[in-house]
């Protein structure tokens, strides 16, 4: 879609897809979807060769929002978004506070995959950084 994001494999019901963050890099993200589009999907970073969860440590990094959404310390299977089924039990006010953000069957994936575009293409995301030669 533009090369915002592309589809590494499909497992069902699991998905991998990668996710282009405003500095080029792919960052990839296994969704649990089982129940789809009925049913919230649950996404966590995952290693994009692999399919693995990331490490912790190799969490994308940022500040503010970005920060409470890919926190690794909340829960290490899942990003805090309204659009996320283990985010979302406990947060009623989420509905009212943030309704653009919960899941909307009709909408499917691509909901999910804008919110954590516009995260990764957000000033509020740092670049890795890399070891020089």
């Amino acid at each position: 879609m533009r090369e915002r994001w592309r589809l590494l494999r499909i497992d069902w019901p699991t998905a991998c897809i990668a996710v282009r963050a405003r500095d080029g890099i792919e960052w990839g993200f296994k969704f649990l979807l089982d129940g789809y589009p009925a049913r919230l999907p649950n996404g966590r970073p995952c290693d994009i060769a692999s399919g693995q969860p990331l490490a912790p440590d190799k969490w994308p990094k940022g500040v503010g929002r970005f920060a409470a959404v890919f926190n690794p310390a909340w829960n290490p299977g899942a990003l805090y978004l309204p659009c996320d089924r283990l985010a979302l039990p406990g947060h009623d006010q989420w509905r009212t506070e943030l309704p653009h953000l919960i899941w909307p069957p009709v909408r499917g994936i691509i909901h999910y995959l804008e919110i954590l575009h516009e995260l990764l293409g957000s000033h509020a995301y740092h670049s890795p950084v890399r070891a020089t030669a």
